[in-house]
């Protein structure tokens, strides 16, 4: 099994709130079993260290718990709930704040913004130029000759947009990506129904021909961006925010949500929205997938 581009947001959050949490347990649930891609941090130094110092939390005790029980996203918040010396509302909203607002520092910010043709200095928060790295990174390994043929979950959130601003584009592309190399997993939408129809349907996509570009072409995110603003037919301002309202607001269907919760598990309690039970459940099946790896 290749190495795991930890695809999570580091802006996501789960039922508790807390920014970067997802991102850093699956960095930390990787590097257990030696799968995590080589150059990521995974308990030292940025937002890793900063989440544990902030909340309070025993680094060497976080760490013994994800490599010897190996848990789950929700049993790792649960943990974190029982065990950080302050994860009070007011604390957990300073928190994510810092992390979804924090400006990537130089030099890393000119160099990235040379290298993903970013020239208008509007893009410079460090969760989106990280996610544009890792997309990059899970793009090259798509292209290695030497791929393995396992599933790959599109762990990108329906609420992760990119330079465009466009919600769920990234998923969309990454999911056409897999489905053209036979790595989807069974299960996921590909163009057709649920946001991915939504996308293409507000935006005047035609959505067989952007299929066919993402998986004939093996394109770059950001070049599958520039595909869509060429081809797009209602690709306005105006257009993409009530897009992104509206992706932001759809709840699953009740009989979905309740067996996604069931599955979950009761720190999914409540929730509705596709969004966060998305979330959950790719995170879920990225748990299953590393479960199945012997630890190293």
């Amino acid at each position: 099994m290749e190495t795991l581009v930890p695809l999570i947001s580091g802006a996501r959050t789960g039922p508790i709130g807390i920014a970067h949490l997802p991102r850093f347990w699956l960095k930390m649930r990787a590097h257990s079993v030696g799968l995590l891609t080589e150059g990521y941090r995974h308990g030292n130094g940025g937002s890793d260290e900063n989440l544990i110092t902030t909340f309070g939390i025993d680094p060497d005790a976080f760490a013994n718990f994800i490599a010897e029980k190996a848990p789950d996203y929700l049993s790792c918040e649960a943990w974190v709930r029982a065990n950080a010396a302050d994860a009070s509302p007011e604390k957990i909203r300073s928190f994510t704040h810092q992390i979804v607002s924090f400006p990537m520092p130089d030099p890393r910010l000119s160099e990235w913004s040379t290298r993903f043709g970013l020239t208008d200095g509007t893009y410079v928060l460090a969760v989106e130029l990280n996610a544009l790295d890792d997309w990059d990174l899970v793009h090259l390994q798509l292209r290695a000759p030497d791929a393995p043929s396992t599933k790959l979950v599109p762990a990108i959130s329906s609420g992760t947009a990119g330079p465009l601003g466009v919600l769920h584009l990234p998923r969309l592309w990454l999911k056409h990506r897999l489905n053209a190399v036979g790595r989807l997993p069974d299960g996921y939408r590909h163009g057709v129904g649920g946001f991915d129809e939504l996308l293409t349907g507000k935006l005047g996509v035609d959505h067989v021909a952007f299929a066919a570009y993402v998986e004939a072409d093996a394109p770059s995110y950001l070049e599958a961006e520039a595909w869509i603003r060429k081809h797009a037919t209602m690709l306005t301002p105006p257009a993409i925010g009530d897009l992104n309202e509206q992706i932001r607001a759809t709840k699953m269907p009740a009989e979905m949500a309740a067996k996604r919760r069931g599955e979950l598990g009761a720190g999914a309690d409540g929730l509705e929205l596709g969004i966060p039970l998305n979330d959950l459940d790719d995170w879920r099946l990225l748990h299953e997938q590393l479960k199945a790896v012997a630890r190293v």
